[in-house]
């Protein structure tokens, strides 16, 4: 049977587009917590995330500690690593997504040794920020991390309460959608140029924690959703979740400087300089806090 060449090329140009974003098979990776550093009762990370097929691997630090499946007082039977001593591992690999608690027998109840393990199919973040142009001071950003305690954005959204959101990745992604799913305010647009997310943001109401959701995800090996939460408390410029006189204090000692990477959170309103101005907005807000 002949086949043209003509007809194996058109097959070939309809077919390429379709695998430029299906996922592809990728190797494992192993992340490491430590169990007990420093002599802490404590996972280090507490938090990790991980793809499905990766593998855990708890190193011990100190003795006297377990890697056990479940909450305080409650194992679900998924793993139990046992009493090991400093320099032993043990490992796990999630093959489902969703999110796996974990504690140290013996200190998960009476001093909080807990952690997480959350597996997602969705690609993951490496890091975000809510970004501000301060006049001809520059473009600053408010670190966002994406576990933990969460990034405080202090500075005011102006008129119409504007923020914006960039949300980097390790490889370039198409994203399906964005939208605010916890919070008050609302998506006015986002882009994407490679690996990198701009999320504009309108409405955004003081004092909450808000998140933005990227929907359909895909850098081509994984495809999931994407949230990243942001904490807005204006005028908290230590970042503390609490607006006070520290920041009134912080903010009058900064009036006249020039703007930079080291204060630029005292530049309240982002209009470039740091003035009374900034003072004023600060002390309207002295008594605010970041809800829990």
């Amino acid at each position: 049977m002949k086949i043209s060449f003509l007809r194996v090329a058109a097959v070939v140009v309809t077919i390429a587009p379709l695998l430029a974003f299906c996922p592809t098979v990728t190797s494992a990776a192993t992340v490491t917590v430590t169990v007990g550093a420093d002599g802490l009762f404590a996972f280090s990370p507490s938090s990790v995330t991980i793809h499905p097929g990766d593998t855990v691997q708890w190193s011990w630090s100190a003795s006297g500690h377990t890697s056990t499946s479940g909450t305080p007082g409650s194992p679900n039977g998924l793993w139990d690593s046992g009493f090991l001593n400093p320099g032993q591992t043990f490992s796990y690999t999630f093959n489902t997504a969703g999110s796996f608690p974990y504690f140290c027998t013996a200190h998960g109840q009476c001093c909080g040794m807990t952690g997480m393990v959350n597996v997602t199919s969705a690609p993951m973040a490496q890091d975000a920020f809510s970004r501000k142009v301060h006049g001809g001071a520059g473009t600053y950003d408010v670190p966002l991390p994406l576990t933990g305690n969460v990034g405080i954005e202090c500075r005011s959204g102006g008129a119409t309460d504007d923020y914006q959101m960039i949300v980097n990745f390790a490889n370039s992604v198409a994203v399906g959608s964005a939208s605010v799913t916890s919070g008050t305010g609302s998506v006015s647009s986002f882009t994407v140029s490679g690996s990198q997310v701009t999320v504009n943001l309108t409405g955004v109401t003081n004092a909450q924690r808000i998140t933005v959701t990227l929907f359909n995800v895909n850098d081509g090996t994984h495809m999931g959703n994407v949230p990243v939460s942001m904490g807005v408390l204006i005028g908290d410029v230590n970042g503390n979740g609490l607006a006070n006189a520290s920041d009134v204090s912080l903010t009058k000692s900064q009036v006249g400087q020039p703007v930079t990477g080291s204060n630029f959170r005292e530049d309240v309103n982002a209009s470039g300089t740091i003035t009374s101005t900034d003072v004023a907005i600060v002390k309207s807000d002295v008594g605010t806090a970041l809800p829990p």
